[in-house]
């Protein structure tokens, strides 16, 4: 048997450095996750609209080439205005962004049903079998142990978010056969990515907090669901009530009851029909009630300027910040204008575009949120560095 000098071994492999320790983490971690099979069912789920959205940008290219091929697709899009489908180039830029607009707000849900299934443990399960003297008795610190949890939760939320918006954009400049189209969506693209970026670094990082308060990932999950469902449902109701009393308050003052006509009026021609008096009063009101409703209906535009209820909810603050970052309000707006009556304009804008409350105000509830996520770790892995 050989006797080896009791001593320092020199090592003659490749050490890495500081920068690119918590990848460990994160590897093993992605590994782990994906031998949940429920994981993978949502992950298959989670790129069904991410398909949706490389055919409809596939089609407007050939839309725009106006090829035999797309012709098919012409009946389906009646519900556009006749003057998009006439002249698609000239608004491109608006239909990618509620192409991509649409997308992200479906795979917002997503996004936080994979925080749900991957994020409990994550910290949890090192707390409760006492893992951590483990971790950092390594040359690991408290910032790559927390990049290396957080880059499991990113690595499955680009998968769904960022991965799916860069393939859509190389589909949709192949199909439009032009090379100043990709400068042209460029911005689009770009925002598509800082949005799915602000969602892996919000999100992951509030689960990692949540995970961190509780050795059972159960009630970690639990805090989740209550934080994502009560959140949206109290700034659901505050929205509810506060537009139930803007409409209390409108129509008290300004829809009083017509003033009655004291006689009826005498029929214009020999057979013409006489109307009652209760006839001609009801048709007032009608007129009046439905020129009441038009007007409430701006001053409701008006007033949801300065609503901070929805930045309560923090699905909200993440679709407001991806409505500023993808520019899905100006593109409605664009689109509105084709319409001749300013009725109809107001109309569509009040039902389909996004909220109109400053984007610095959810900005502003997210940070405050991810710095009380931050220092929720900070304090709850700082007495763990040294094992005791």
């Amino acid at each position: 048997m050989p006797i080896m000098e009791q001593g320092y071994q020199h090592w003659s492999g490749d050490v890495s450095g500081h920068t690119w320790r918590w990848l460990a983490i994160a590897r093993h971690g992605i590994r782990i996750q994906f031998r949940n099979r429920f994981l993978r069912y949502v992950l298959f789920a989670a790129w069904m609209p991410a398909l949706i959205l490389v055919g409809m940008l596939a089609i407007w290219g050939m839309l725009e080439r106006k090829s035999n091929l797309v012709s098919t697709f012409v009946a389906f899009m009646r519900f556009m205005n006749p003057s998009v489908i006439a002249d698609p180039r000239y608004y491109r830029v608006e239909i990618w962004r509620l192409s991509y607009g649409y997308f992200m707000h479906v795979e917002l849900f997503f996004s936080l049903l994979i925080v749900l299934l991957v994020g409990p443990g994550l910290i949890s399960q090192d707390l409760r079998v006492n893992a951590l003297p483990l971790y950092f008795s390594r040359p690991l610190r408290r910032r790559d142990y927390f990049l290396g949890k957080l880059g499991v939760i990113g690595c499955f939320l680009a998968m769904v978010t960022i991965l799916p918006t860069i393939i859509a954009y190389i589909v949709g400049i192949l199909f439009s056969f032009k090379l100043y189209v990709a400068v042209q969506m460029f911005p689009i693209l770009m925002g598509a990515i800082v949005f799915g970026l602000i969602i892996c670094v919000c999100s992951g990082t509030l689960m990692l907090g949540l995970s961190a308060l509780s050795r059972n990932s159960r009630y970690v999950a639990l805090l989740w669901l209550g934080f994502w469902f009560v959140s949206s449902g109290v700034s659901g109701v505050l929205v509810h009530l506060h537009y139930q009393q803007l409409r209390s308050a409108y129509f008290a003052h300004q829809l009083q009851p017509v003033r009655p006509i004291p006689h009826a009026a005498s029929p214009s021609a020999p057979g013409a029909p006489a109307y009652g008096v209760a006839d001609i009063n009801r048709h007032l009101r009608r007129i009046s009630r439905r020129q009441y409703w038009r007007d409430f209906q701006l001053q409701r535009r008006k007033a949801a300027r300065t609503d901070w209820r929805p930045t309560i909810s923090f699905t909200a603050d993440l679709s407001r910040v991806g409505a500023h970052l993808l520019g899905t309000n100006q593109a409605w707006r664009v689109l509105a204008k084709l319409e001749p009556d300013e009725w109809r304009r107001n109309r569509l804008l009040m039902r389909f575009a996004g909220p109109r409350y400053p984007w610095l105000w959810s900005v502003g509830a997210l940070a405050g949120l991810l710095g009380i996520s931050l220092c929720v770790l900070n304090l709850s892995i700082r007495s763990m560095d040294r094992p005791k």
